[in-house]
This record gives C-alpha cells, sequence and structure tokens, in this order.
C-alpha cells in the first residue's frame, strides 16, 4: 500500500497523512533517521524509498529532466517567484498527463508504478493544487491552470476525494475569474453525483462569501447544514461566521 503525504492517513485520525503520522516520525524537525524508514517500510506506508529535504520519493526515476523541475519546485520553492513555480508544475504535469494518453493509463497507481518522477503522483497533484488555491488573478492565466484540471480529471479515474478537490479547486478559480454560474454548476453537479461529502456545500459557501454575495452565500449554508447524513458537518458550521451581523 502506497501512501502519499496528501492521503489521507491510514491511522484513521481524517487528517491527510503530511499533518498527521508523517510529522509525528520526525522530532525536533530533524531529518528521519534509519529506525524511522525501517519503521515507515515495515507498516507498509510506503515502498522502499530515500528521504530528500522533507519529501519522500522513490528510487527509481525514468523522466529526469521533468523530475528535476519537480525537485527545483521542492528544494527551492523560497527562492522562485510564483509564474515560474506555476509554469513547472504544468509542465511536470502535462509531461506525465501525455504520457498516460499515449499509453493507455487511466489510475494514478499506473502512473506510480511508471516511475516517471520521483513522488507519489498524489502528493504532486495535491502540493499543485495548493499552489492554484492561493493564485492571484494578476500573478497567472487562470484558465491555464483550469485546462490543466481538466486535462487531469478526463485524462486519469481519480478517487473520490482527489476528484472533488480538483473540481473544488477549478469553481475557486472560476469564481475569482467571475465566471460564478460555470463554478455554481460544477459543485451543484457534484452534489447531484451524491458524493457523500459536505465539502461541496463549504466550496460555495466560501466562494460566495469571497466576492461579497453573502445571499447566496448563506443560501448554500442552509442547504447543507441540513444534509445531517454527511460526515464532518461541523466544517460548515463554522462557517456561520460568515453572517454574523456587524462581523
Amino acid at each position: 500500500m502506497k501512501i502519499g503525504r496528501n492521503q489521507l492517513c491510514p491511522c484513521g485520525s481524517g487528517l491527510k497523512y503530511k499533518k498527521c503520522c508523517l510529522n509525528k516520525l520526525k522530532e525536533d524537525n530533524k531529518l528521519l533517521d534509519v529506525d524511522d524508514i525501517k519503521y515507515m517500510e515495515e507498516h507498509n506506508f510506503i515502498d522502499p524509498f530515500t528521504y530528500h529535504d522533507n519529501y519522500i520519493h522513490t528510487k527509481k526515476v525514468k523522466a529526469t529532466k521533468i523530475n528535476k523541475k519537480l525537485l527545483n519546485i521542492y528544494d527551492n520553492k523560497k527562492h522562485l517567484n510564483i509564474k515560474n513555480i506555476i509554469d513547472d508544475y504544468l509542465e511536470v504535469m502535462d509531461y506525465i498527463l501525455d504520457y498516460a494518453n499515449k499509453n493507455d493509463i487511466h489510475t494514478i497507481e499506473k502512473i506510480d508504478d511508471a516511475n516517471l518522477i520521483s513522488d507519489f503522483m498524489i502528493n504532486v497533484i495535491g502540493d499543485f493544487e495548493e499552489e492554484i488555491l492561493n493564485l492571484k488573478t494578476e500573478e497567472y492565466d487562470l484558465n491555464a491552470t483550469n485546462k490543466y484540471i481538466d486535462k487531469l480529471v478526463n485524462t486519469l479515474n481519480l478517487d473520490d476525494n482527489t476528484y472533488e478537490n480538483s473540481l473544488r479547486c477549478k469553481t475557486h478559480s472560476l469564481f475569482k475569474l467571475g465566471n460564478y454560474e460555470l463554478g455554481e454548476q460544477i459543485i451543484l453537479d457534484l452534489i447531484k453525483e451524491n458524493r457523500n461529502s459536505i465539502y461541496a456545500y463549504v466550496e460555495l459557501v466560501d466562494d460566495y462569501e469571497m466576492i461579497g454575495n453573502l445571499e447566496k452565500s448563506k443560501y448554500y449554508y442552509d442547504l447543507g447544514m441540513k444534509r445531517t447524513d454527511l460526515e464532518d458537518l461541523d466544517a460548515l458550521e463554522e462557517r456561520k461566521v460568515y453572517f454574523k451581523v456587524g462581523r
């Protein structure tokens, strides 16, 4: 079983692995030692690996030039401007997705097995989406990142959580671009698919609050709060601060 840092932790905490047991294996912000590595291998958290500047990497790499770009982001992120980071992420992901299309690959697991890069695909997807979510419209063409997300979801059969997060990322960008109707429809389609997640409602509540439309935000808040069949309802309930008078 491979556990990437952006997947749910196998301990059952509900947190991402990178925010749970992965960090518990580090002491005083030091790199993992030999005992830590042995522990992780014995518990099947990852395949045999090397540890590099707080990132876990598999050993065999075929796409060396692309992998170099990825590691440059990891190692030198503080010194790179955001445009360079997004450009390099897009080049990495375009290469991987083109490879998948050419070789009739449809799953993240098969991409990992191809050993194109020295990190799990789920990690790259999650880390890249975090960068996209933080982008300002003046920093990058969000239409380009949305095209990437379309390519991702149309190329690979993503698990429900990754699929939802990708479409939420696209929706957030659409709201920043002023394309509210399309962003809203993407989330409404997710809700119709009944993916058992409260976070579709959270997305609409947050995005409409972001653009100052508290009426719409409150509408989806109320709608979501009625879904007592969904887990993590408190993630939506805490958004009630948006609607406090005089906030």
